[in-house]
């Protein structure tokens, strides 16, 4: 046993050891990512990509977010922000994403150290997270979002852990992850509309810290360290805030977003509220029912005239049903708005959907339709039938994440116009994948990209095979971890890392809500195939989770040989 523990010694690095092969780790990473190129088909992507560049060079001209319509303010356009900063700096976009990812990484190394004894347990979690397949697969070579957005839901949750763990310490010890926090969160807020899905950690892991420091006789100047939560509030709000206030000055709304603004969702609500003689996967609104309520409000009949056309049947649905889609069907009514000059400036657009709602759901008080409760939300209605088809999806989501499927380093052939390439090219400092192999639709790669790419897949496969005893070991710590709560509660002594683990269990548990949220949203509108890129910010939460749970299990598993 002894020289057990003077093997772990010997391996075990000191502090400057362990930042040198953080750096060294980070910076094999960028090499191999920055042979990788990107996905450039601006017609294909006119809500997604193209929208977020549009958006970006808007920025860039001094133009904020560009002329007014249905899609300026579409989406939370925080990605169109980190283009254009991109752009100005100079940085390739693929090389910016991944060194936020490692920024995520080092931040979780630093702010969850409280709960680990070594820096090699330390320094294999980090090594796990960093180098998950997720942060370099196909969809993060799109220009879109979820470029960027796990590794800000990362940075967000761990350095606000890293805050809470730091409980019994000097209150400014937690100072630079509550900003970090804020802002990390801040920025998330603005990146995606999904973020309601946070809260849930947000509020329980809050409260956790606040019992323990109120209830455990170790915490010290209490009162300082409960006012400390304002500032990682504050530096959330501060983020949205500007933004609004951007949008007040160009727009005239105070709002992050007209799609998630309270008159558009209401509006939503309305027509949704409408009951379907039968209820029809993937179909949120069916044209039966579109044609009843046409028949009781003239405004949602004035929308009719430009959503009951073959090009939104074939951009949102289908052409031979006559059908748009439930993924596809608030888009298409946006559009529909816009050609009947709705959104001539952001004040009709809110005038109009505030009215539009106010008569349909009079429509329905009057018994004119059948209809439901009064409600607010572009979802539809929950239905029992949509349970089984969710759980189905949940199963794949998780055999997806498990075998790590749709991570290759490589993506498609870009589709787009010579003019369009360049300037998509010069923009992002990026160069697209517009070269095929020959008399082939397959991207071409030079032979040094191909060898980065095999590096890139080669760790894939060995994820692949680490994965199983990974999960085994992070079982085994939390049934041993178990046992020894179990039996500390009945001599009334609390492990010093009961709240670290309570808030990675946390963690875990957000990374489980969003494979069920997305499940949820795939079985009832998607109807499209299991799609990583809907799961990415689940994604480096599970690896996090597994890294810790492998780490502590060795550690644990050390000690008990040591001794």
């Amino acid at each position: 046993m002894n020289k057990l523990k003077n093997g772990l010694r010997r391996v075990e690095p000191g502090r400057k050891a362990m930042i040198v092969c953080v750096a060294l780790l980070i910076a094999l990473k960028l090499g191999l990512c920055s042979f990788q190129m990107m996905l450039a088909s601006p017609n294909l992507s006119p809500i997604d990509d193209s929208l977020m560049v549009r958006a970006a060079s808007s920025i860039v001209a001094g133009e904020w977010l560009g002329p007014y319509d249905c899609l300026t303010l579409g989406k939370h356009m925080g990605f169109a922000i980190w283009l254009a900063l991109l752009n100005k700096l100079g940085i390739n976009f693929l090389l910016g994403g991944q060194i936020l990812f490692a920024a995520a990484c080092v931040v979780a190394l630093f702010a969850l150290k409280p709960l680990f004894r070594t820096n090699l347990a330390r320094l294999f979690m980090f090594a796990c997270v960093l180098y998950t397949p997720a942060s370099w697969a196909e969809h993060t070579l799109r220009v879109y979002r979820d470029n960027i957005y796990p590794a800000l839901v990362l940075m967000g949750l761990t350095a606000l852990t890293g805050a809470f763990l730091r409980w019994r310490e000097r209150p400014l010890k937690a100072l630079p992850y509550y900003i970090i926090a804020g802002l990390a969160l801040g920025a998330a807020w603005l990146t995606h509309e999904d973020n309601m899905l946070l809260i849930p950690f947000l509020a329980c892991g809050t409260l956790v810290f606040v019992l323990f420091l109120l209830l455990c006789k170790e915490g010290t100047q209490k009162t300082a360290k409960l006012a400390m939560l304002l500032i990682p509030i504050a530096c959330f709000a501060s983020l949205p805030l500007a933004y609004s206030a951007m949008n007040q000055a160009h727009y005239g709304r105070f709002i992050v977003s007209d799609f998630t603004s309270k008159e558009f969702n209401d509006a939503m609500g309305a027509l949704t509220r409408v009951k379907q003689e039968e209820n029809q996967p993937f179909l949120i609104l069916p044209r039966e029912t579109r044609e009843q309520i046409y028949a009781v409000s003239p405004l949602f009949a004035k929308l009719g005239e430009q959503l009951e056309t073959d090009d939104i049947y074939n951009s949102y649905g289908s052409v031979s049903a006559k059908e748009i889609s439930s993924g596809g069907f608030h888009w298409a009514v946006r559009v529909a708005a816009q050609r009947t000059g709705i959104y001539e400036n952001a004040k009709t657009a809110e005038q109009f959907y505030t009215a539009l709602a106010a008569e349909v759901n009079k429509a329905c008080d009057d018994g004119l339709l059948p209809a439901g409760k009064r409600r607010s939300g572009t979802l539809a209605p929950f239905d029992a039938s949509y349970i089984a088809p969710t759980l189905r999806e949940f199963g794949k989501s998780v055999k997806a994440m498990v075998l790590f499927e749709q991570t290759k380093p490589t993506t498609d052939l870009s589709i787009a116009t010579p003019e369009q390439t360049a300037y998509w090219e010069d923009f992002m400092h990026c160069r697209s994948t517009i070269a095929a192999e020959e008399n082939t639709s397959v991207a071409y790669y030079a032979p040094l990209q191909r060898i980065a790419n095999l590096g890139l897949q080669t760790i894939t496969m060995v994820w692949r095979v680490i994965v199983w005893p990974m999960m085994a070991a992070t079982l085994w710590f939390l049934i041993s971890y178990c046992k020894k709560l179990v039996a500390g509660a009945k001599k009334r002594e609390v492990p010093k890392d009961l709240m670290g683990c309570i808030l990675m269990v946390g963690i875990l548990l957000t990374a489980l809500l969003r494979m069920a949220a997305i499940s949820y949203l795939t079985a009832m509108s998607f109807g499209i195939p299991t799609y990583l890129m809907y799961l990415s910010a689940a994604c480096p939460l599970l690896t996090l989770f597994a890294g810790f749970g492998t780490a502590r299990w060795f550690e644990d598993w050390c000690a008990d040989a040591a001794a």
